[in-house]
């Protein structure tokens, strides 16, 4: 999608609303003012499911890769139709990610994949087409959601990335947009791991932002 330059954008900010200048400045692109698309700040997401004594590394945690029917994931770990890429006439502008592990994974395995402990940590990529972006420990990417538990002598014990509060969820300073029919995913790296917990390893990435579609 053609890009505006500075002076482009000066002249629409003149004949915009303010609502509709935040949309332009998210996508930097002529897609919303042609009128051809309905935005909506909705997410994308995808989740990963790893059993125990079943391997973690770079190829089984990719993640909006194995979606569609043939995953045989529900609507609830994953909204995404095709592999690596959005609908025609589609395009996301990234302004948060967010990732959220299953509360009852096991301590040790999570203190290894997102500590320090006998150098399986792991790390987050993000890639738009062949370009990562967003590299960092799994930590820094705050979910902002999960399950409250206020009981002090409740038995079981849930671990989450971060207070779950929406406040509490990794922004991004810069959007970065998904083109229309662009490539990308996301993966963990880091030395292979076996998962010991009895209870696997399940870790959604949830892409929030902006959701362009076709108006029809």
């Amino acid at each position: 999608m053609a890009k505006y330059n500075a002076g482009q954008r000066g002249r629409l900010s003149q004949l915009l609303t303010p609502q509709e200048q935040m949309i332009v400045d998210s996508f930097q692109s002529e897609v919303y003012i042609q009128g051809k698309v309905d935005v909506q700040h909705e997410p994308i997401y995808d989740t990963i499911l790893i059993a125990q004594a079943a391997p973690l590394n770079e190829n089984t945690a990719a993640l909006f890769t194995n979606v569609g029917p043939a995953s045989g994931k529900t609507l609830g770990q994953t909204n995404m139709t095709q592999q690596r890429r959005l609908p025609s006439l589609e395009s996301f502008s990234i302004m948060g990610i967010r990732l959220f592990w299953n509360e009852n994974a096991g301590l040790a395995d999570l203190l290894a994949i997102t500590g320090n402990l006998g150098g399986n940590t792991q790390a987050f990529e993000l890639y738009l087409g062949k370009k990562p972006y967003n590299t960092g420990p799994l930590w820094y990417y705050a979910a902002g959601g999960g399950i409250v538990n206020y009981n002090p002598v409740a038995a079981a014990d849930l671990l989450l990335n971060g207070n779950p509060d929406r406040n509490g969820m990794h922004k991004l300073a810069i959007p970065l947009v998904i083109e229309n029919m662009g490539e990308f995913w996301a993966t963990l790296k880091g030395a292979q791991y076996q998962i010991a917990g009895a209870t696997g390893f399940q870790l959604m990435c949830v892409l929030d932002g902006l959701h362009a579609r076709g108006v029809q």
